[in-house]
């Protein structure tokens, strides 16, 4: 198995994917698990189960709650929760590594069972969690990639806000997608010159 093939890059959606694709080198595959924890974890753990990689990859668009964000902002959180509480984290070699490359890594993220649209919901959830960004999946893959021994981080791009609400992730897909597929793959380089990634 070469480098590349054990570094493993998943998000959400086929039109992720797709985006994320014109942006990474050629041959490189990006898996998609499907919305929600659910899929996730089930399409997670058959991969992990049969060829897990040195490293995973989890990204994607996600909601801001965190008013101070805005469209198109790129976040990378340092772990990843549940609404119950339930945390999981960036191991700490990973995470030195991408602080030491210049990366911005802090604070959390939240994956809620379904999408959170009012404005004062993500204020509340804002206020009672502290996280700064939502999705569906994120901290699924990180628990999971976490039962089979696997460091996972899950930088994400805010698609929708409280004052856009959800109708900007279609409206602004492509300038987001391209924008997150930017970030991504200067990413990858890093981490493929930094990140012990067994051959």
């Amino acid at each position: 198995m070469d480098r590349s093939s054990n570094l493993l890059i998943a998000c959400a959606l086929k039109k992720e994917a797709k985006g994320l694709k014109k942006h990474l080198q050629e041959g490189r595959q990006v898996l998609v698990t499907g919305l929600g924890v659910d899929r996730t974890l089930r399409t997670l753990e058959q991969v992990l189960e049969k060829t897990p990689p040195a490293l995973l990859v989890f990204t994607g668009m996600c909601g801001q709650l965190d008013p101070e964000l805005g469209l198109g902002d790129f976040v990378f959180p340092e772990s990843w929760g549940y609404e119950s509480g339930t945390e999981f984290r960036i191991d700490d070699v990973v995470l030195k590594i991408l602080k030491n490359t210049g990366w911005e890594v802090c604070g959390k993220g939240l994956t809620v069972r379904r999408p959170v649209v009012r404005g004062k919901d993500r204020l509340r959830l804002f206020h009672q969690s502290g996280a700064r960004i939502c999705d569906m999946e994120a901290a699924a893959a990180m628990m999971i990639s976490a039962a089979y021994g696997v460091p996972c981080i899950a930088p994400k791009i805010v698609s929708d806000t409280a004052d856009s609400g959800m109708l900007a992730f279609y409206r602004n897909f492509g300038k987001n997608i391209d924008l997150l597929g930017g970030y991504i793959s200067r990413l990858v380089d890093i981490l493929e010159k930094n990140v012990p990634i067994s051959p």
